[in-house]
């Protein structure tokens, strides 16, 4: 069994980096091989391309090599910050060209037909601002994207997400128990 972990953080040494070091961590620890990809480090394109619209190639072999191996993933992890309590453009762009129509789920008569073989995915994000605005005065954008917007339909029928914040003046204890929880939540679920 495989996990595919995806980081959009554009700082090495952030919190982010390593909070997906402790999801990769936890998926070894549950017995899963690991393919970890940092969408900045590995200079991914965000930008979906004129040529890979209606079809299910690709213009570079990054994003082809990331379908392939999110397609055969038997548990997904995604980390990223929150900027304007939504996904980084990065990640953003991440989604426009893997996990697309043709190749991480198909429109027919009938509805959505989802291609992806994980079961759960796990969405860890970071922020500065207290998670109750987000609930509470937004909706909760973000775990309905990637919930309803990104896994679902991909036919990834649990997704659980970990929100942590305030990070700005947070204490080295209390980002331990974050990466703590990750880890677990990781090698729990896989």
């Amino acid at each position: 069994m495989t996990a595919s972990v995806i980081l959009a953080h554009p700082a090495p040494g952030s919190l982010n980096h390593a909070l997906a070091d402790a999801a990769v961590t936890g998926l070894r620890r549950a017995g899963l091989e690991v393919a970890f990809h940092d969408l900045y480090a590995e200079g991914f394109d965000p930008a979906l391309r004129p040529e890979e619209l209606d079809t299910t190639a690709f213009a570079d072999a990054l994003a082809a090599a990331h379908a392939h191996e999110l397609l055969a993933a038997s548990r997904i992890v995604i980390v990223h910050p929150l900027w304007f309590f939504h996904a980084p453009a990065m990640v953003k762009g991440w989604v426009d060209r893997v996990m697309r129509e043709g190749v991480a789920f198909d429109l027919t008569g009938d509805g959505v037909v989802g291609h992806l073989a994980a079961r759960s995915a796990l969405v860890v994000t970071t922020a500065n601002g207290a998670r109750a605005f987000e609930v509470e005065v937004l909706n909760d954008p973000l775990t309905t994207f990637w919930r309803e917007c990104v896994f679902a339909p991909a036919g990834v029928p649990v997704t659980e997400r970990l929100a942590f914040g305030p990070v700005r003046g947070s204490s080295p204890r209390v980002r331990r128990s974050w990466l703590r929880r990750v880890e677990g939540a990781a090698a729990g679920a896989a």
